[in-house]
């Protein structure tokens, strides 16, 4: 989805959103791209993932009310001992309530990848997305909370929310509630459409049901929030590069008295390093601990035209690797700028540049794993 969170929540302004983050408050947006939402997980992609490989890795699942199928409902062997995915068994379980559960969708699409990038980029977390498909009124999960906000994007058919507010604050871990009565009284319900985005913060109890006789696809992206303890991990490691004191080993075999003056002055480097720490350089360095994506672009990258989408892969804002030529780093810089643009409007806007140096190194981006590129 080229411009990122901003291209997400148009035409409403991303601030809001922005803010709701930052509140840990619910929000709910009608965007009214419907279609735009639909180039994102579309029923042929939902297909390709329910297979015997997508039971086996986890990346499929079969769910209902939070209960995972038996895995021998739909799955058989044939006179050879191969097994094999039984269609019309799963089409059965399908119209008694059975939801899908896509997990890790990141991992498989890149136009669902280079969305969670551009997430994680403006929102500086940890990103992954799971899709959930019902066809029945029971969603695939019943009242729980998560352990992380969420983003919901409501792809196709419609579904019902129901929120009861946070129960309990920051979670660690997530809940699942088994009756409706234990979650609480429902604090905010309202029917999500195609195009429609949904924030839930965590810790906020949440359960959604589809009208019946209807269908929902909804594509949800995880907001894994930096913590405390990753700051102080991040701000350890970069004391371990400057102090050799902060890189002294801790023995059990020493003398206690010993061991509570070391710690006594490693406690000091790490209370000195609290009281003016460099922020901005704490965030990258835990940016670049994030697996970095691998687009693949064979073939796409001699075949660029003017309306070529080109997304960065980039799971923080920068800066851009120093090893790149620079062309590729003037050209992903302004990528990153705008969460990725078409070839003709890259060569607009650096219109001092030849359009041909632009596309050149667009297509070196490409090749080194930088962008995404995307003719469809």
């Amino acid at each position: 989805m080229l411009g990122g969170v901003s291209a997400l929540v148009r035409p409403h302004d991303p601030a809001d959103l922005d803010r709701a983050f930052l509140e840990k408050r619910r929000l709910h947006l009608r965007t009214g791209q419907a279609d735009v939402f639909a180039r994102l997980l579309p029923w042929s992609l939902i297909n390709a993932q329910v297979t015997l490989a997508g039971l086996h890795n986890g990346r499929l699942r079969l769910v209902r009310s939070g209960q995972d199928l038996p895995y021998e409902t739909v799955v058989g062997r044939n006179k050879a001992g191969q097994m094999f995915l039984k269609t019309a068994a799963l089409h059965d379980q399908i119209g008694r309530g059975l939801s899908l559960a896509l997990n890790h969708l990141h991992h498989v699409s890149p136009r669902i990848a280079s969305l969670v990038a551009a997430v994680e980029r403006r929102y500086r977390v940890r990103g992954g997305a799971n899709a959930y498909v019902s066809f029945q009124r029971e969603g695939a999960l019943g009242p729980h909370w998560d352990n992380h906000d969420v983003i919901i994007l409501q792809i196709w058919g419609e579904k019902r929310w129901h929120c009861h507010g946070v129960r309990a604050v920051h979670p660690l871990v997530s809940r699942s509630y088994p009756t409706v009565a234990e979650a609480g009284p429902v604090e905010w319900e309202d029917t999500l459409r195609p195009g429609d985005v949904l924030y839930i913060p965590r810790g906020d109890i949440h359960w959604a049901t589809v009208a019946e006789g209807g269908h929902s696809v909804h594509l949800t992206i995880n907001l894994g929030g930096l913590r405390a303890r990753d700051m102080l991990r991040a701000l350890a490691g970069r004391l371990e590069g400057g102090e050799d004191a902060f890189r002294e080993e801790v023995m059990a075999l020493a003398d206690e008295a010993a061991t509570r003056r070391q710690l006594a002055v490693q406690a000091d480097l790490l209370h000195g390093a609290l009281e003016q720490p460099d922020v901005a350089a704490l965030f990258t360095q835990l940016d670049a601990e994030r697996e970095a994506f691998q687009p693949m672009n064979l073939g796409l990258d001699r075949t660029l035209s003017d309306t070529t989408e080109i997304h960065p892969a980039a799971r923080g804002p920068g800066p851009v690797p120093s090893r790149l030529p620079p062309d590729q780093r003037r050209v992903l810089t302004q990528l990153l700028a705008t969460d990725g643009a078409r070839l003709g409007e890259l060569k607009r806007v650096l219109a001092d540049m030849e359009g041909a140096v632009v596309a050149d190194a667009v297509a070196g981006l490409a090749r080194a794993g930088q962008v995404w590129l995307f003719d469809d």
